[in-house]
This record gives C-alpha cells, structure tokens and sequence, in this order.
C-alpha cells in the first residue's frame, strides 16, 4: 500500500527546500548491530508499533533547521530557518536506532548528502528502498494507524522530500548503478500515485492477510497476474466468502487492477522526454523509439512487437538515454523506464492467454525480448544478456533433445543472474532489518515476481515441462512434477532429517539434508544439501560434496514454501548426472533402494601410516620439497607448493613447511600433570565415544563436544619448548627475511587431506596475513587445533576407523596481495570434459573458496570459447592489511572480473600442466583433473595451491540415479522440431 497520511492542522513553518535532519543526528545505517540487544524484544517493538495508534511515535512537534525541536505552532520555527512538522520517535524507535536497527526513516528527515556524495552512508538508500517495501506489502507496516495520527506524517512534504533525494542522486552521480537508481524511483513518492501491477500484488498480499479465503485470488494475481483478474476479484466481492467489512479494500483492488492494466500510452511519456535531452543525435534516436512505439500501440500490433518495443525502450534507457537527459530530467527519465515495464509486463500477460497454441519457437522468441527488457531495467549485465542471446540464437529449426535440454538449462540462469543482482545491492539491508522484521525475505522474491522475469521464468517452464515430457522423465517434489524447478548440481542420492535452518545441527548427529540460502563455507556435516541459489560450484564445500557423493539440488524460489512443512522430517534426495532430480518423503520404499537406516558416504579416509615419518620434527622450506613428500612429512598443500615453486618458479609465494613430527612430538606431553600422554588419551577418548554411540545416542553429541572443546584448550595452553621456538624464529628469517617485514598464511595441512579418494577441502584453518613472530606462534596453535572444531570433526569423522591417527603439518605461505584470486578445475565440473576448464574468480584476496558469488566460466582449453555461469556479485571482498591480518571492504560488481589475458594465462597454463607436473590420481589411480587455487597481481598469474579434483563415481553410477537418466540416454539424439507445438498441451 501506499502510505496516506493525514495532514496537521498547523501550516508549515517554511518553504525550506533541503529538509533539516531530525537531531540528535540519525543513526547511521552503517552502524553495526548492537549483539547485546535482545532481538526477539525488537521484534515484540516492532509488531506492537504496527497496531499502536501513534506506531513509531511519541508525539508530534516541529523541527527548525537550527536543531531545535518546538511545540506544533503554526510558523513556529519560521525565526530559526524554518523546518517541518512530524512525529518524533518514541522510546522503542530511539532503542532500536541505537541498537543498529535504522528504521521509522521519514524522508523529510533525510539529507541528500546522506546517500550520495563522499561521505554517504553506503547503506541508507537500500534501508530506504527496504523499508518502502515493508510499508507497501505490510498494510502501511509500522505506519499502519500512525499514518491517521494527524501530523505525524506530511505527505507533501515526504513528496517534496522525494524529489530532493532524487534530485541529488541523479545529479551527483549520473553513473551509479541503474538497478540502484530505478529502484530508488519505484520506491520514493515523488509523484502521482499510479496503480502499478507491483501495487497490484502488495494490496492482494494484505487482503490475503486479513480474509484467508482470498488466497486462492492472491496466489492467482502473484502467479498468472491479466486484466481478468478484476472480474475475478468483483465477484469474490459479492460471494458468501467474502468479509462485509473488507468490501471497500476489494473495490479498491478492483479499480487499481483496472488501471494497471490500462497504463497511458508510453509514447507520451517518451515525448515528455524529449525536452531534457539537448544531443541532437540522442534526439533523433529519441525520435524512432516513439515512433516505433506508437506502431507498437496500434490496435493491430501483435504480442511479439509490443513486447520488442518496450523492451527496446528500456534498453535505450540504460544505455543512452538517462545519460543523455540533462540533470533535471534524469528523475523524468527513471519514471519513464518505470512506465516501459509497466507496458511491457501488461503486454506479457495480455501475450501468455494465447501460449498453448505457440510453436516451440515462438516462444523462445518471446524470452529475447523479455531477456533484453531485463538488461534495461538493470538486472542483468551486458554480458549476461548477450550470454542469453547467444543461447537463444543456437535454438533453430530441429535439434537434438540433449542439446536442446541444455540450451533450456542455460536460459534458466537467468532467473539466478537478476536474483543476485538484487542481492548485491539490498542484502545488507535485508540482513540489517531481518532480526526484528522476518518480513523483509519477501523482498527479493516480490520483485523478481513483479518483474518480466515472471513472464520469463512462465514461458521458459513450458519449454523445459515439454522437454521432460519428449524425454519420458519428470522432475519431482513430494510427487508433483516442477518441470525445471529443480536443478541437479552434485549427483548422488541420501537420506535424512530436512533442517531449513544451520541452527539446530549438533555435532555427532546423524547427517541431515540442509535447505540453505547457498553453500556456504560453514556448512556442517551433511547428508544432502537443498539450495536456494547455486553460489559457487568450485567452492571448497562444493568440492567436498562432489567427493562424498553428496547430492546438491538447486530449488527454484517458488519451491521453497513446499519444502518448509518437511523441516524436522525424514526425506529422500535422488539427483542423477543427467540432471533428473526427485525429492520423496522417506519411506518403506526407499530400504529397497538405501537399505535400512541413514545413508553414508561411500569414501573412507584411510591414512598412509607406513608412508608417514613422524621422527622428522623440522621446519622445511618449500624450495626443498616436492609432491611426493606428501603425506610423509608434511601435508599436500606444502608438498604441492613446494613441487610448483619448483615447476614454474616466479609464480609460487615463498613457503616454510612445519612437519608432522613437530605436531606429533606435542601430542607426547601428558594430558595433564601425572596423566597419559596426550595422544593415548585421545586414543582413549575416541574408543569411548564410538561406544557411547551406540548404547547412548542421546548423550553422545555433549561428550563429542566436551571432547573437542578440551582438546582444542589444551593445544592452546600447552608450553611450546623455547628450544622449538627459537628453531622456528630462526627458520622463518632464513626463509622470509627480517620479522614485521612479511605475512604469511598459516595453512592447516593433515594427512587425511587430498588423498586419492578423498578431499576434505576446507575443513580446516587457514590463518590469513599473520604479521609478527608472536602473531605466527599463536595462529599456529589455532591451525593445529582447528580439526577439532565441530564441523571438521563431523565431516570427517564417520569416514574413518582410526581417527587418533589425523596428523598436522602447518603451510606458511607468504602473503601475496592478489588484486583477484579463485579457483580453477582443469575440467568442465558438471561433465568431466578435459577440454574446458571451469574458474571462479572474485576480487580481492581467497576468493573462490568459501561459496561466495564470484564469476563463474567455463573456458575451452584451446582459448577458444568462454561461457559464463555466473557474475561476481559478492558484496565483500578481502584486502590484505600491512598490520596483519584481512579487512572486509565494499566489492564492486563489474561486468568481468578476469580479463581476457588472465584467461589467455590460466589455460596455458592447464594445457602445460599434464607435461610439467606429475600426474594426479584418484582412489582407482585413474588421472584426475587438477583443482588449482590461483591470483592475480598486476595481471601476472600465481599460484597458491594445486590437489586433485576428486569426484564420486559410486554415486553417479547408483543403480536408481542409472534408472533415472536411462530415458534420457534413449531420447538425447532424438530431434525435435522447433516448429511444432509442445507435447501434451502445454
């Protein structure tokens, strides 16, 4: 809804043009949380302010420019600069405010220098743009009755607010991100209040809220959005079902779909345009866009032509024309981008009442235009929307159904892509308002569902149905088929307890199946994973799943509600490699398949004792180590650095290795004075464990942890020998020069990490910048520690049969200050093709490895071909400090983050490393393709890392999984004829 306000008695005390802000000065968004703070109090503040007659006041009084606040006389403030009349917050407001929860923001209490210019607050504008958001889909949120509290809100001058606020992004920073700027002007009133189809779905939302028996309109108006739904709305109205007291709000409604679906002529907004554009050239193109929309608005124009057309508009928009505009017509410019997908998306669902009767290829001629009208409103880039053109233009004629399948695939990224986007720009302030307002998730959704993405992801579903159809398979969620809604991203089949949420996971527990919002870095131990968005597939936790056979599921947001009445029970993950996916409730069925009981990995963790040489207690440098010492005296990550540095010297950071032996000979030390040593006490403690297990389920998971808790303390306080102490000082200024004049990694390095069969990427420490001799020895004490955390322990521990015998060696690698750093397997990830490579890369340093949304490629190894998967959208990125350590800095979003020359480098590079390196191997002692972490400094490639990229083939090869793709093997070179209709009326 929009707010309606009702306006004081007194006259305004000034005509003041930039509104003074309310002092004491407001909290700033950036302003972290307060973790004292009780949140669940916030949101028992915020709940009550939606139905307290004053909501996030106290009273009302004017505020002078000077900074004094004054009783609401008429003109009162007119002696000290003039000022406005509002309410002024009340107790709760001022707590939340100071706790780190910026909310109750009235425009007219914002200044322009707040959001724009050097010193804005980076945040605010997203917490405006949020908070808008809650007001419209929350019936007026914490405004709900105070916005009938005479006074307390001034609509004219939350308008003229508005403008100023806009006035001065424009002006100031014509180049800011569109996205950011468009959805700036949705959201801020600064004019007429038009019924948009985006109000349309808030105002069913709060009739939903208050009348349970209009859900079934409300899912309608939100899913298949037409005009029709006017009539359908009229007559609920006047049915039995209705509420008598609700009928204004259902007329409301009514009228508002009505309009909605009537928008004025976008040719006329485009000729108001003309008079702030001065380029002639801009002009004249100007000139053919109206024209062409007129044509479009002709009563004999078909779907595909009003849909090029406002498409066409809003690209020109982003491209030329608000640049082109004069300051003062940059607002005018946003609103007419506003009016063009208003245009189209009325035009979209006018087009989708005539789909069942479209050829294959009529459809797909649908998404380009639909693709291009997201590019211009700013949620896809210029990349991913000639990626999206370039998919498109493959689909001609008859093609392979396999091929054509993947095409579908591919196209559906885009969903993710414009998500992601929305991602970088609100997250911080959705994660800010979350604790105290659960409400703020349904933004994203909410406009990625107001957007031509619906169309999109509407017409796209109906190929990809059809598709499965051709094939004889069927994507299934508790049995119901969601065309593709599902998206395989590890194969492998489990069974387990659903968890929506990281919270309730205790170590020891049996293995769950997680529902996440992506897969991030401190995933516990996990049976299967559910994710909302892909993240990153080389990521260290995706790593990790591939070679446990962990089945990961992408779910379509849409979904998600579907899965929530699960959490807590037991469910079935199948995802084949083909790519048919089937999520089942747990069941008798399931035994004949899993056998009874939970699933397991099918990896066991079998560590080389008659290799390991533990008698070796030295600090070794890099230079003098090679691959083959892995496992005997340190672990891989040395062994390989030191086999690289030897490989392509110039291009590896210098590294000391800190061997297993010197770890071993502190395990020697009792475990307390008059006790065993502590490695027999471990010994001990493991065998214990593994029997309470068993006749104590229920108590286990606390002695785990008691178990872990003392260990990780005892490596912390036990006495390091000054004898090994002033070995290493020496060590490292023979290695890496005079001390506080380097950094280094400190790298966990065991001797259950990149065995041939198993992985175990990321579930250790790594210490990032260690600056200083005291700073290495206690990191140092951490990394050794750090396998047994809950999470390390949890992963690893149902894989192996002899866990006293895990062993540490530590890296310390010197600091390079990667301007941008991933992770590149030598291998297309999803079908193990040696010709392509697939690389993530983000900005800053240690990108790639915890999950975070960084540019995904696959790269043919010739240099031929690049595809892209994903676009680096992580909103932080890390940046070394000269002290020490990391600090978090604001990343941007660029269109690329490798060039074409660091693409050019990372490919000859694989394609010289199967003749420089020696050969990686799996369990089977087959070749595997390489897992290198790598960065960039000045555009010269170097190299962190290198293991063996570790797959399971086990559960690729399940007998179910082989089932479930066997129709997909029959039908992949069948060909389909584009130019026919779906199969089965779809």
């Amino acid at each position: 809804m929009t707010l309606t306000t009702v306006s004081g008695a007194a006259t305004p005390a000034t005509t003041t043009k930039v509104p003074p802000r309310i002092p004491p000065p407001q909290t700033p968004a950036a302003q972290q949380i307060d973790p004292a703070f009780n949140t669940a109090t916030g949101r028992a503040w915020i709940a009550a302010m939606k139905q307290a007659p004053r909501g996030p006041f106290d009273r009302i009084r004017y505020f002078c420019a000077d900074g004094q606040v004054l009783e609401p006389k008429a003109y009162i403030c007119e002696p000290f600069g003039g000022g406005y009349q509002h309410g002024e917050w009340n107790a709760q407001t001022k707590a939340l405010r100071a706790a780190g929860f910026p909310v109750a923001n009235l425009l007219v209490t914002v200044a322009p220098e707040q959001i724009t210019g050097a010193g804005a607050d980076p945040e605010l504008l997203s917490i405006l743009v949020v908070e808008r958001f809650l007001i419209s889909h929350d019936d007026g949120w914490i405004y709900r009755k105070a916005q009938f509290y005479r006074g307390a809100i001034q609509d004219h001058n939350e308008k003229e607010a508005a403008r100023s606020l806009l006035a001065a992004l424009t002006a100031a920073e014509p180049s800011r991100d569109f996205l950011e700027l468009r959805e700036a002007a949705r959201a801020l009133p600064h004019g007429a209040d038009t019924p948009s189809l985006g109000k349309v779905r808030s105002m069913a939302v709060v009739l939903d809220e208050k009348d349970p028996n209009f859900h079934p309109l409300r899912s309608r108006i939100h899913n298949a959005p037409e005009a029709a739904d006017a009539a359908r709305v009229r007559a609920y109205a006047s049915s039995s079902s209705a509420r008598r007291d609700l009928q204004p709000a259902y007329a409301e409604l009514v009228a508002a779909i009505d309009q909605a679906y009537q928008p004025a002529p976008l040719s006329r907004a485009l000729m108001q345009l003309k008079r702030y554009l001065r380029d002639p050239a801009a002009q004249a193109v100007l000139q053919t866009r109206i024209a062409a929309q007129q044509a479009a608005e002709a009563p004999q124009a078909g779907a595909l032509a009003r849909l090029d057309s406002a498409a066409e508009v809003l690209a020109w928009l982003r491209d030329q024309g608000y640049a082109a505009t004069t300051p003062a017509g940059r607002t005018a410019a946003l609103d007419a981008s506003l009016d063009a997908e208003q245009v189209f998306m009325v035009a979209a669902s006018a087009a989708l009442s005539g789909m069942p009767t479209l050829t294959r290829e009529q459809r797909l001629a649908w998404l380009r235009p639909t693709a291009r009208a997201l590019y211009g409103m700013g949620l896809l880039t210029s990349r991913e929307h000639v990626a999206i053109d370039e998919a498109l233009a493959s689909l001609d004629g008859k093609i392979e159904l396999g091929a054509y399948r993947q095409a579908l695939e591919y196209l559906e990224r885009a969903s993710a892509w414009c998500g992601n986007r929305l991602n970088y720009h609100y997250a911080s302030a959705l994660d800010r308002l979350r604790p105290i307002e659960p409400l703020v998730d349904a933004y994203v959704p909410d406009r990625l569902r107001a957007s031509p993405l619906l169309f999109y992801s509407t017409v796209l579903q109906s190929l990809r149905v059809d598709a499965d159809q051709v094939s004889g398979i069927s994507q299934q969620l508790f049995g119901e088929s969601t065309g593709g809604a599902l998206r395989r991203l590890n194969p492998g089949i489990a069974r387990g307890v659903l968890r929506t949420s990281l919270k309730n996971a205790r170590t020891g527990d049996e293995p769950a199946i997680f529902l996440v919002p992506e897969t991030t870095s401190d995933l516990p131990a996990a049976a299967g994973i559910l994710t909302e968005a892909e993240g990153n597939p080389v990521s260290h936790v995706q790593l990790l799943a591939r070679n446990l056979g962990i089945p990961n599921v992408v779910v379509a947001r849409e979904l998600i509600p579907k899965l929530a009445p699960y959490d807590g029970r037991r469910i079935v993950i199948a995802a084949s490699a083909g790519g048919v996916v089937e999520i089942a409730e747990d069941g008798a069925r399931w035994d004949a398949v899993l056998g009874q009981g939970a699933s397991r990995p099918s990896v066991v963790i079998v560590p080389d004792l008659v290799k390991l040489n533990l008698l070796r207690a030295e600090f070794v440098s890099t230079e003098h180590l090679r691959a083959s010492d892995s496992g005997r005296i340190c672990g891989p990550k040395a062994a390989h650095v030191g086999e690289l540095t030897h490989r392509y010297p110039g291009h590896v950071s210098p590294g000391l290795a800190v061997s297993f032996g010197i770890y071993r000979e502190l395990l020697n030390e009792p475990v307390k004075p008059g006790g065993p040593a502590m490695f027999d006490w471990m010994k001990q403690q493991y065998a214990q464990i593994a029997v309470m297990r068993r006749l104590d389920p229920e108590h286990h998971s606390d002695r785990v942890n008691r178990f872990l808790a003392f260990t990780r303390q005892w490596i912390a306080d036990q006495p390091l020998p000054p004898v090994l102490l002033d070995r290493l000082r020496g060590a490292l200024l023979q290695r890496f020069g005079i001390e506080g004049t380097y950094g280094v990694f400190v790298r966990s390095d065991t001797n259950i990490e990149d065995l041939p069969g198993f992985t175990g990427a990321g579930l250790n420490l790594t210490i990032p910048n260690v600056v200083g001799f005291d700073g290495i020895v206690a990191a140092l004490r951490k990394v050794w520690a750090s396998p047994f955390t809950e999470r390390a322990y949890g992963w690893r521990q149902d894989l192996m049969d002899q866990p006293e015998h895990v062993y540490v060696s530590v890296l310390l690698h010197q600091t390079v200050p990667n301007e941008k750093s991933g992770v590149m397997i030598t291998a297309d990830v999803d079908t193990g093709d040696r010709d392509w490579l697939t690389v993530a890369t983000s900005l800053g340093v240690g990108g790639g490895v915890d999950g975070e949304a960084s540019e995904t490629l696959q790269a043919r190894l010739d240099g031929k071909r690049v595809r892209l998967l994903s676009s680096a959208t992580a909103r932080k990125r890390r940046e070394m400090n000269v002290a020490g350590g990391a600090v978090m800095q604001r990343a941007a979003a660029p269109e690329a983050v490798l060039s074409d020359d660091e693409i050019a480098q990372l490919a000859r590079f694989a394609r010289d490393l199967p003749k420089q390196y020696p050969e990686l191997h799996d369990d089977q002692g087959q070749a595997t393709p390489a897992d290198v972490e790598f960065g960039f400094v000045g555009g010269r490639l170097m190299l962190q890392q290198i293991r063996p990229f570790l797959q399971n083939r086990s559960a690729a090869r399940q007998d179910y999984l082989a089932k479930m793709d066997a129709r997909l093997g029959q039908n992949a070179e069948r060909k389909l004829d584009l130019g026919e209709r779906p199969e089965g009326g779809v």
